[in-house]
């Protein structure tokens, strides 16, 4: 079975449980009430600098999962498309989507190829948290990043901080950095394929494929934001007093564990 085939039929079986999970509580709720609470502050001022107006803009959501900045950029009057391997995770996005009368586009295909995107067709194209672990050829991902922009269109990032990859992250709770792995060895041995991109894979292939890296950043995960990160649920973080976001608790909060990039298509 191909890599894609791998990860589009495990993200299928979980997809129920997964929605189920982030979408039980006052998730949806909040994201109605506040659609910018979906971005981590860093990431905000990112997308206002390179778009300072997103109403009416055209954005491109690829490898959607969650779909909650595919939703946030639609309630921020966005003309938004998301985009996933997963066609489970598209059905349930596109459930809470018909549910509450949103117009989104939802198209199942691949990161890597985006065969079913036309060219020049987008102002923005977002990726979040978790993207990246899953594609095992960066360059064509972006590369047709770069090809469904608009000339001067930009690219916006958050990802799981490299440097931390190396670490074995169910070793926080002991105050204690356990080392899994070289941070050079990328490829993971596990059953699933992941690719442990390195911050140098992430800006050459940027480059490579076309883009000007304008921004970056290297931030922590905020109490109450929308992905909270150390905890499954918004629920379990409340209830521990999000204690696990003190890194005089928590020494791995010490370390920022989320990088994002800015980059913009040159006009051509």
């Amino acid at each position: 079975m191909k890599h894609i085939e791998i990860i589009a039929n495990d993200w299928d079986k979980c997809s129920d449980n997964y929605f189920s999970n982030i979408y039980s509580g006052y998730t949806l709720k909040k994201i109605i009430e506040d659609p910018v609470w979906v971005f981590p502050p860093e990431v905000w001022k990112m997308l206002c600098a390179a778009v300072p107006n997103i109403q009416g803009k055209s954005v491109l959501v690829p490898s959607s999962g969650d779909n909650g900045a595919v939703f946030a950029f639609h309630l921020l009057g966005a003309r938004v498309t998301s985009c996933d391997i997963s066609e489970r995770q598209l059905y349930n996005a596109k459930q809470i989507a018909g549910a509450q009368g949103w117009d989104i586009e939802f198209i199942h295909d691949d990161s890597m190829t985006l065969g079913k995107i036309r060219d020049r067709e987008y102002d923005l194209v977002y990726t979040s948290n978790g993207v990246h672990i899953w594609i095992n050829d960066l360059g064509s991902m972006y590369r047709n990043f770069n090809r469904v922009l608009k000339p001067g269109g930009g690219y916006i990032m958050f990802e799981t901080h490299p440097f931390i990859r190396p670490f074995d992250g169910e070793a926080e709770d002991s105050g204690r950095f356990m080392v899994k792995k070289r941070y050079d060895d990328i490829y993971s041995p596990d059953a699933m394929p992941k690719t442990d991109w390195r911050t140098m894979d992430l800006v050459n292939a940027m480059i490579s494929s076309g883009f000007t890296v304008k921004h970056m950043e290297e931030f922590h995960p905020n109490p109450g934001a929308f992905d909270s990160w150390w905890y499954k649920t918004p629920g379990e973080a409340e209830a521990d007093n999000f204690r696990k976001y003190d890194w005089r608790q928590n020494p791995w909060a010490a370390i920022p564990q989320w990088i994002g990039f800015s980059a913009k298509k040159e006009d051509k």
